[in-house]
């Protein structure tokens, strides 16, 4: 009986080796890939980066030129028929978007090519 649970255990050992042995190759094979993608993720990561403060840029700049005063506007002429009738209330469309509201557990992530640069560096180390 025990030479019976003495062989299981050396064939369980066995499977447990060789799956282990495939879970390596795997993770060999996808660390390589991720070496070969570094520089794309990382140019990625600062057109994304470049392409935030752009538009943060331009949100600035739109709220700045909707704060300044008309300075170069000529006076009002008389209104016409169509000027004179009265507007309708509802609005067909918004002038900017609502803001979008973020699922709970999620944070902003400012200097995310630091991050980047992080992960390959932490991938490095302990691939070596």
């Amino acid at each position: 009986m025990s030479f019976l649970i003495d062989v299981l255990i050396l064939v369980l050992l066995g499977g447990t080796l060789g799956y282990a042995f495939l879970v390596d190759r795997r993770v060999r094979m996808l660390m390589s890939v991720l070496k070969e993608m570094e520089p794309m993720v990382g140019q990625f990561s600062q057109a994304v980066e470049k392409s935030e403060s752009s538009v943060s840029m331009l949100k600035a700049m739109t709220e700045k030129v909707r704060t300044q005063p008309a300075a170069n506007s000529a006076p009002a002429a008389a209104p016409t028929q169509q000027q004179a009738q009265p507007q309708p209330d509802v609005v067909s469309f918004r002038t900017s978007r609502e803001k979008a509201s973020r699922p709970a557990g999620v944070t902003r992530v400012s200097g995310k090519s630091d991050l980047v640069r992080g992960f390959f560096e932490t991938a490095r180390t302990r691939g070596a």
